[in-house]
């Protein structure tokens, strides 16, 4: 008895377990649920449109800005590439915790592209599974918290959202951050609200995977703490104390890359995060619920939220008092839009309305609540085809206006310039990070260069120059050109006065928009003003090379330097053009041979105005000791630049004859020589000095192709300058 009495007292002072689900007995109007199979039909009917939505067409918008990120960061290896225990190509790790996204796309897109290549409709297709994936995730979590009829309203804004349509068709990490905040809130409901041990799995794989996607995924963590700390008595201490310890194995996982930023962060590149102002909210609206639709037609819909607020009224989102799932979904959708907000406000520029993509799931599931409230089924129905309709229009101005802001048209600028540009031409990007999406579209083998900083955005860590530099720099990519050519990203903040625009308008002989408005960004009078991407062509006041001239290293140098190939369409292709070797686009070989102390050429095969260019890799100057059959000269080759030495400065035929080059410190080595209006662009052979009938065969293999240039050798470009 007494053991039966202890067994009794245990049982009895047991904490009776509550149901913390709010399971309430509905009002027979209310009550009718599609059945299991009209749930699956009508579930399977949205995910073939979204998957439509996500896997037609995916190529129709050019690779864009960030896209181009995406590649150089993935391109990079796993470990770091040392030379004489020298870092000479940092790690994929080193290169993204430099910057401001975690590694786990990144790591995920180098796999995919060391697998599959970088086409474009590849490249974007683990995107567009992640979204397409988002839409289920999303039905799962609104059923978890409400009814099957609430999650297919849910599910119908998610599969025709704009938003995430857009998002799906990006090489960008967004669409897996919106699957896993959406996995990682469903684990936690599962485990807190209906008891399931198996969500708290769920939940700490999808938060782990979420953080390491991206940072803003720590705002839904906060959203998800707060909820539980809040109403912990209610579900129980073991489950606040399960809560606890799968967040504190998060932040041991987390160690190793937070060691990895203190190493290496040193204030990344701007993203371009804008600050807010009171349109922020209403234009975020917009953006969540209809997708990036053009300027002009954007403000107009912001002039209608007023609008909602007696729609809300009358569809009685408030008159039911809050509930906790309410609170849970609030949270999440508003506590990332208020921090966001906040830190902008108060401290720098931290908003970007893609970053909120992980409060947008709270926001459809609330609006199916308020929907789900119609009385009739016809009424429900009738609200579901107009919120297709709606999303269809606004998908449709968001895929085909020119003036989406976010379109960024890289593909129809250079493929324009391919066209039209001929040798004696020259062609810049306007910011260093510009070169990403130019580079995987660019067939062109003339000069590219990326125009320098003139004013950093806040806290980013960039060179900066002077106007009187900036002066410099251009005279120096001009000297002995004909045509300018210059992409312009009209979003960018490095130049907020435009100071590049304003010398290059008033130091040229003459411009030509091809591409965007003829002045600033968004001008109403002109609508092409709305595009982000600019093409402008300078006719070049002429300025005659010097026989020794200076130039900046080019962008297709600056990705040799850094072990990428020459174009992002094959990131991971050899890097280094070997000696010899002739690319069949416009103009000479610019790609450097891979770096070395002593470069040696033979007699050319044939005799000819000759020139020499030599580039240096390097942080310092380089003095480099030229040994040619009449003795020898010193050259100092500035740090990270081209010395170029044409005809006049040689006596006749000397450079032309058998020669050698010796450094210090590696560089690289072009000779040209032009004969009868043809030009032989040649790589000399590094390494010790060769002679004898191995020496001229090398040599003749050396010379490479003979190429029509259509220049005279005044206006005769060496190789890699």
């Amino acid at each position: 008895m007494a053991m039966e009495r202890s067994a009794t007292e245990r049982v009895t002072t047991r904490p009776a377990y509550v149901p913390t689900i709010e399971v309430k007995t509905p009002p027979v109007a209310e009550a009718a649920q599609p059945s299991r199979w009209v749930s699956a039909a009508a579930l399977a009917g949205l995910l073939a449109a979204a998957a439509f939505f996500r896997l037609w067409n995916s190529t129709a918008q050019s690779l864009r800005l960030d896209e181009g990120f995406s590649i150089r960061f993935a391109a990079h290896p796993i470990l770091p590439v040392t030379r004489g225990g020298t870092v000479v190509v940092p790690s994929l790790f080193q290169v993204v915790s430099a910057d401001v996204h975690p590694p786990g796309y990144f790591l995920l897109l180098h796999v995919w592209m060391r697998a599959f290549g970088a086409n474009l409709a590849v490249l974007r297709l683990p995107s567009e599974l992640a979204g397409l994936l988002a839409v289920p995730a999303l039905f799962l979590l609104a059923r978890s918290l409400y009814s099957p009829r609430v999650a297919l309203l849910a599910t119908v804004l998610g599969a025709f959202s704009p938003f995430w349509i857009w998002h799906a068709q990006e090489a960008r990490m967004y669409p897996f951050l919106l699957l896993f905040t959406i996995v990682s809130t469903y684990g936690l409901v599962e485990a807190i609200w209906h008891r399931h041990g198996w969500g708290w799995l769920v939940y700490g794989i999808g938060s782990f995977l979420a953080i390491y996607t991206h940072y803003y995924a720590f705002m839904v963590l906060a959203a998800q703490g707060l909820f539980v700390l809040a109403y912990g008595r209610s579900y129980g201490w073991r489950a606040v104390r399960t809560w606890f310890l799968v967040n504190v194995a998060l932040a041991v996982s987390y160690v190793p890359w937070g060691l990895m930023l203190l190493a290496n962060y040193r204030g990344a590149s701007n993203p371009n995060l804008q600050q807010v102002n009171l349109y922020t909210p209403l234009t975020m609206l917009s953006n969540f619920l209809l997708g990036y639709l053009s300027v002009p037609l954007t403000s107009q819909v912001v002039a209608l939220w007023p609008l909602l607020v007696p729609l809300g009224l009358a569809l009685g989102a408030f008159a039911r008092g809050v509930s906790r799932r309410a609170i849970l979904l609030w949270l999440l959708f508003a506590l990332p839009i208020a921090v966001s907000f906040a830190v902008s406000l108060a401290v720098r520029p931290f908003y970007s309305v893609r970053y909120l993509v992980v409060s947008v799931p709270a926001l459809y599931i609330l609006i199916a609540v308020a929907l789900d409230r119609f009385r009739g089924r016809v009424a429900r129905v009738l609200t579901a085809g107009a919120l297709i309709a709606i999303s269809l229009v606004a998908w449709h101005v968001q895929e085909t206006s020119p003036a989406n802001p976010q379109a960024e048209n890289y593909r129809s600028a250079v493929q324009y310039i391919e066209a039209h540009a001929r040798p004696g031409d020259v062609v810049a990007v306007d910011a260093p990070y510009n070169q990403d999406a130019f580079s995987y579209y660019s067939h062109i083998n003339l000069p590219v260069y990326a125009l320098p900083f003139l004013q950093p955005a806040t806290g980013a860590a960039v060179p900066t120059v002077s106007p009187t530099q900036l002066r410099q720099y251009v005279h120096q990519i001009e000297a002995g050109e004909h045509r300018l050519w210059v992409i312009y990203y009209l979003e960018s903040n490095y130049d907020p006065h435009n100071l590049v625009r304003q010398y290059l308008a008033y130091h040229s002989a003459g411009a030509q928009v091809i591409y965007g408005g003829p002045y600033q960004r968004n001008q109403p009078q002109y609508p092409s003003s709305y595009q982000s991407v600019q093409l402008v062509r300078y006719q070049v006041i002429p300025r005659p090379a010097p026989a020794t001239e200076v130039r900046p290293e080019t962008v297709q140098e600056s990705r040799a330097l850094t072990n990428l190939s020459p174009t992002l369409r094959r990131p991971f292709a050899s890097p280094f053009g070997a000696p010899g070797a002739q690319e069949p686009y416009i103009g000479p070989l610019l790609v450097p041979a891979q770096p070395a102390r002593s470069w040696h050429f033979t007699a050319a095969p044939q005799p000819g105005d000759a020139h020499l260019t030599i580039f240096n890799p390097n942080p310092a100057t380089v003095v480099v000791t030229v040994r040619t059959v009449d003795g020898t000269r010193v050259l100092d080759v500035p740090a990270s630049a081209n010395l170029a030495v044409a005809a006049g400065a040689w006596k006749p035929g000397e450079v032309a004859g058998a020669l050698s080059l010796q450094a210090p410190q590696p560089i690289t080595a072009t000779r040209s020589v032009i004969n009868g209006g043809r030009e032989t662009i040649a790589n000399a052979w590094p390494g010790p000095a060769r002679s004898g009938t191995a020496a001229a065969a090398e040599g003749r293999a050396a010379s490479g192709p003979v190429v029509q240039t259509g220049r005279t050798p005044g206006h005769a470009r060496a190789a890699g300058s």
